[in-house]
């Protein structure tokens, strides 16, 4: 089995993975049961792992029998691990998001035959070390499809063969920093010629990940690869990030060099020391240090190179957007992957009435409107269609198999909140108890103090406040 430990103090590729004994996680599990259990179990799995993975010596150290199946071993996880934001649990592989100490960790715990059977989903993962540069001719052409939609750079391809994907992995915050990086693809060039195409690009940068607008900034006239950029870049004072100021980036190619060759103070040309560069003819890697023990990653490869290598090339974008590398779900920014996790929203149709359906991408923005609106003002006017009025999220099964948690919740403030409410919480009752859920674990978000949030819970059942916290009796 591996353990992969993804973090972003974790060497230049931010992750960590081991490849252990046992073939698969529920044997590897019970073998060590005794062990960890018998002793401190963080020392022990850190001994064991190489790497601290946040919150697992919990799974050990309340003791008890060792799990004989994955559904009890999920049961475990899901009742021990603190500060999970998501456990997932299938037959083969334990995946968990958790909040660490400085930043949002995630490790996956996965048997060798899932590896082996999914490769375009695993293969970054488990892949130690740089991206391999030589990309060897492939019989029959290099097509290569990308598994997730790619953001292009210009509505105007170039007319020449190929194609050039940037994956960047970045941390842009202490949470919600895993995952959430789309894949940006420029048609009709290759790697060899990607630094002339940016810097002759004839379109709009201002939607562009900041990493490449530097990068482009950074390509001298003449020069039509990246190699020299990627240097540059690694030398560029606004970059790691960490400063929390605003900045605007220099307008052309010379006062980029003005600003790169100022002086700047000792410790920081230090920090850069770390920063490794790595490029070939069709796949070029940027491992940025941010002088605190942590990096980034630049990846860019062309389709020649993914098509020698169409499972690595697959699984690092998914691994780049998900933080799960199982995740299929088409769900709306910052939600994490999940196997359990479902949001409802309660929508305007065409017909002007208010509907509870699960909830779809195109959703988002109405339901980050419903959110701004919770602090400020609505424009005035009747509900639009289209329209979210009110959303709630629950975990099933968290932490154990006939619970569930209430993870978001937010109804409008207008007139309508009341009869949302009544709606959002006959639909979610419904489909709990059809579910086999019976109670809630502890409150609302942020404790409840949200309009309307006491009615719903009234309607999802009947409101407990006891010695063992606050919960909801599903239907009672």
């Amino acid at each position: 089995m591996y353990v992969v430990y993804r973090s972003w103090d974790q060497g230049i590729l931010g992750k960590s993975v081991r490849r252990l004994a046992e073939p698969t996680v529920l044997e590897w599990v019970r073998n060590v049961w005794s062990d960890a259990a018998g002793q401190d179990a963080h020392d022990w799995l850190v001994r064991e792992l190489g790497a601290d993975l946040y919150g697992l010596p919990w799974l050990f150290s309340e003791g008890g029998p060792a799990p004989a199946t994955m559904r009890e071993l999920r049961t475990l996880a899901r009742t021990r691990i603190p500060d999970v934001y998501q456990c997932n649990v299938d037959e083969h592989s334990v995946r968990v998001l958790a909040n660490g100490l400085n930043y949002d960790v995630a490790y996956y715990l996965v048997d060798d035959a899932a590896v082996v059977a999914d490769p375009e989903r695993w293969a970054f993962a488990v892949h130690d070390g740089p991206l391999p540069e030589v990309a060897e001719p492939v019989a029959g052409g290099t097509t290569f499809t990308p598994p997730l939609r790619v953001t292009e750079l210009t509505g105007r391809p170039a007319a020449g063969e190929g194609c050039v994907f940037a994956v960047l992995l970045t941390c842009e915050a202490r949470h919600d920093s895993i995952g959430w990086n789309p894949t940006h693809a420029l048609p009709g060039v290759r790697l060899s010629q990607f630094g002339a195409a940016l810097r002759d690009l004839d379109a709009s940068t201002a939607d562009w990940p900041e990493e490449l607008q530097v990068l482009r900034l950074l390509v001298a006239p003449g020069e039509d690869g990246v190699a020299a950029a990627l240097e540059r870049c690694s030398r560029w004072p606004e970059h790691p990030r960490g400063t929390g100021e605003d900045h605007a980036l220099p307008h052309s190619h010379a006062e980029a060099l003005r600003l790169l060759e100022a002086d700047v103070e000792a410790d920081l040309r230090a920090d850069r020391d770390g920063t490794v560069v790595r490029t070939g003819e069709h796949v070029a890697q940027l491992f940025a240090h941010d002088g605190h023990g942590t990096y980034e990653q630049w990846f860019f490869f062309d389709d020649r190179w993914a098509g020698a290598y169409p499972e690595l090339a697959s699984s690092l974008i998914w691994f780049a957007y998900h933080w799960d590398p199982l995740c299929s779900g088409d769900h709306p920014h910052l939600t994490p992957c999940s196997d359990n996790r479902v949001r409802y929203v309660a929508v305007v149709g065409d017909d002007g009435q208010t509907h509870v359906r699960q909830a779809q991408p195109h959703d988002e923005p109405r339901v980050w409107d419903l959110r701004r609106w919770a602090y400020e003002k609505r424009p005035p006017g009747d509900p639009v269609t289209g329209e979210v009025l009110g959303t709630v999220e629950i975990q099933l099964q968290q932490p154990s198999p006939d619970t569930c948690r209430l993870t978001a919740f937010t109804i409008t403030r207008g007139r309508h909140g009341q009869a949302v409410a009544d709606l959002l919480g006959r639909r979610v009752r419904q489909d709990l108890q059809e579910a086999g859920i019976s109670r809630t674990t502890g409150w609302l978000p942020q404790n409840g103090l949200y309009p309307h949030g006491r009615r719903f819970l009234r309607v999802l059942g009947r409101i407990r406040e006891g010695s063992d916290g606050a919960h909801v009796l599903i239907g009672g």
